[in-house]
């Protein structure tokens, strides 16, 4: 259950739940409203089903917009079931771009600071277009839609429009509908970027200019837009089916996210990821504009997915870019020109504009990317294409930025040249899942290298430790002793000193705990293998505190562990062993205030009737 993205001063309507396969609700959304109808009494506010997902999942939504304490006892109440695979909130997502004549001179961001007189960092575009012009790549814009432009339209595909309240259409952007705002034209600044027309003797020239856009609108008028509709998006950019929405004529194989929010990435994201990067798509994502660690900003932090971060004119960071491990290459953030509209609330003549952001930034490394595609003798995958771009990355003029923003800022010519060079490079690439009854980690090696071998393989997890290495592939396990977000690394060096390095955020969660109150005992089951937990709040001034655990029955074993500050068993406080029928007892002396843990270990014998009891003296 994952509620990063509720913030306490935002209220929720909408829900994300996928039930598991083979379950009824799986099989059927009136399967749905049933259980909803049936958890009614459970619930803070009363939920209808809304409709089902590319991914499966189902969107339901509440009869009353829920604070964020009530929104996590509905999420509680769903998780419950054990038909449920997970729950999450519906978050709203946006643009990640902050506003600011239709001359080629206007774009320093693709000029090459090796040329005379050109002082500024661009992507170094130019070599770039003596060798490919993205012929025949399909880029899918995920975004707000587009406006009719004389210098766009020729490079526009048919889209379609998910945002929740106008489904259908081509993906163009109507502007506001319901909403109250200032009107964005987001989409059509970042189609621009991409894929523009070049050559034409009208206004700027994308770096992608022979590639096409499909539109995908999941943002409104405002930049607004849910995960659920977002999710869709990108199944359906990639040719998934969504139902009741037609088929995507023009699958792409690079899909630009420039958009996002605050959080750890959402399930709904990852499993839509997932799909995309299945189908062979490359999806790159915005960083994010907070001046924050990207880690909590998705879908960027996702996995199968190019973060992007923003550079300035000067080659330095953009200051309003987010920072950090996570982030794989940066591209110019500062005053980007593009394709624009001056309609107020609806579009109206078509025009040009500055604008700031890492929504900028994206759009140059995915029109990138349809160069390298276009010019390599074969299809790079997803974790080759970032890599590629991080081996080919020009270094930062001024050294490296304040904070971590990628190997370097990209370098269109260098990325296309090796591309078409037909330079495979060895890929760092990993998953890792949580054991659900302990705080521990298990990793699996997802590195690819169809060119030179990989040497070496090096981990770091995170929490302090020093690098994990081995000159073999391993699937390393390890233990958390607290739930949180940790940046796992894997850094993987081929037989020509070539490095990948892959960092993404993995969030790991406390077991399911009970809480308990002192004096009163709680009964429990447990099967063997299973660990059990318990958590005490003890105020200030207790001189003892005491966990005593009894079997249900003679000849039930199992050990009793205690704990301050984290449900772990790596450094416990106090442990004893339950056998024979005797109580086990963990007694502390001043405990400091705070939650206390009491965990039960069965290892081999199944437990029925036992109880915990926590006391205390003052």
């Amino acid at each position: 259950m994952n509620t990063s993205s509720l913030s306490p001063d935002v209220s929720s309507d909408r829900f994300i739940i996928k039930y598991k396969t083979g379950t009824a609700e799986r099989g059927a959304a009136s399967a749905v409203q049933s259980k909803l109808n049936r958890l009614a009494n459970a619930f803070p506010s009363k939920a209808r089903h809304m409709r089902r997902m590319g991914i499966g999942a189902d969107v339901v939504t509440t009869e009353r917009k829920l604070t964020a304490k009530e929104a996590k006892a509905f999420m509680r109440a769903i998780a419950s079931d054990p038909n449920v695979e997970f729950v999450e909130p519906d978050t709203e997502m946006s643009t990640t771009m902050v506003p600011n004549d239709p001359e080629y001179f206007r774009q320093w961001s693709l000029a090459s600071n090796l040329k005379p007189a050109t002082p500024y960092p661009g992507i170094r575009a130019e070599g770039a277009w003596d060798i490919a012009s993205g012929s025949g790549a399909v880029i899918a814009m995920v975004d707000n839609g587009v406006t009719s432009h004389s210098d766009l339209d020729a490079n526009i595909l048919p889209g379609y429009d998910f945002t929740a309240y106008n489904r259908g259409g081509n993906g163009s952007n109507p502007g506001i509908t319901t909403e109250t705002c200032s009107v964005q034209w987001h989409g059509t600044h970042v189609a621009g970027i991409m894929a523009a027309p070049a050559n034409n003797g009208l206004g700027i020239a994308g770096i992608a200019s022979a590639a096409k856009v499909v539109p995908v609108r999941v943002l409104n008028g405002c930049g607004k837009g849910y995960t659920s509709d977002i999710a869709d998006g990108i199944v359906w950019a990639a040719g998934g089916s969504v139902p009741g929405v037609p088929a995507n004529a023009h699958p792409a194989r690079i899909i630009n996210v420039s958009l996002g929010g605050s959080g750890f990435c959402e399930t709904t994201f990852q499993n839509a990821i997932d799909y995309a990067v299945s189908q062979g798509a490359v999806v790159a994502a915005a960083a994010g504009n907070d001046q924050a660690s990207a880690t909590n900003f998705e879908p960027a932090n996702c996995r199968n997915v190019i973060n992007v971060g923003g550079s300035n004119r000067y080659g330095a960071r953009w200051i309003g870019s987010n920072f950090g491990a996570g982030v794989d290459i940066a591209a110019p953030a500062d005053s980007i020109w593009s394709t624009y509209n001056s309609g107020t609330t609806a579009p109206g003549a078509e025009a040009y504009a500055f604008m700031n952001g890492t929504s900028m930034a994206t759009p140059m490394v995915s029109a990138v990317i349809a160069l390298a595609q276009s010019a390599a003798p074969s299809p790079l995958s997803a974790a080759e294409m970032r890599t590629l771009l991080s081996q080919n990355a020009q270094p930062f003029p001024t050294g490296q930025p304040d904070r971590p923003l990628g190997q370097g800022i990209l370098d269109a010519n260098a990325t296309v040249v090796a591309a078409r060079s037909g330079k495979i490079p060895a890929a760092a690439d990993f998953k890792c899942s949580e054991h659900t009854a302990v705080m521990q980690v298990s990793c699996t090696d997802l590195s690819t290298a169809r060119g030179v071998p990989i040497k070496s393989w090096s981990w770091n997890f995170g929490a302090g430790a020093p690098d994990f290495t081995r000159t073999q592939s391993v699937n390393p396990t390890t233990n958390y002793d607290y739930p949180g977000i940790y940046e796992i690394t894997l850094t993987v060096t081929d037989n020509t000193g070539a490095i990948s390095r892959l960092t993404r955020p993995f969030q790991v969660l406390p077991p399911a705990i009970t809480d308990i109150s002192p004096n009163i005992p709680t009964t429990f089951s447990a099967n063997p293998g299973d660990m059990r937990y318990f958590a005490l709040d003890v105020p200030a001034g207790v001189k003892s505190l005491t966990f005593s655990l009894s079997p249900g029955a003679n000849g039930e074993t199992g050990t009793l562990y205690l704990r301050a500050g984290t449900p772990s068993l790596l450094r416990p406080d106090c442990g004893n062993a339950w056998t024979k029928g005797a109580n086990a007892i963990c007694t502390l002396s001043n405990p400091a205030p705070g939650t206390y843990y009491g965990i039960v270990s069965v290892p081999n014998s199944t437990v029925r009737g036992a109880s915990i009891l926590a006391t205390y003296t003052q």
